[in-house]
């Protein structure tokens, strides 16, 4: 899926919901798998899966089936070699 589209990486993370996501997996160990039910959003649950699918297809998230659920996973290391600097600059901003 590498290169990103940067067109694509920003717009997901132009959205408060998507960015809380983001910011949620990087608090967590790289590699750190979470349900989407994890986060705390007050959302209703499509429109979570919208924004879990927005993140997914602009390459920043991949998407682990467990059988009965699925689970969302940083891509962390993809990220920072592809676009060194964003994970810094996604955690030391304000919204």
């Amino acid at each position: 899926m590498l290169p990103f589209d940067m067109v694509k990486v920003f717009k997901a993370l132009a959205d408060p919901v998507r960015l809380t996501i983001v910011r949620g997996l990087l608090a967590d160990s790289p590699g750190a798998e979470r349900h989407c039910s994890t986060f705390g959003l007050t959302v209703t649950r499509a429109t979570r899966s919208h924004h879990f699918k927005v993140l997914r297809e602009a390459g920043l998230i991949r998407v682990v089936d467990k059988g009965n659920m699925a689970v969302a996973v940083l891509r962390w290391d993809e990220i920072e070699h592809e676009l060194p600097g964003l994970v810094q600059l996604i955690r030391h901003t304000d919204n």
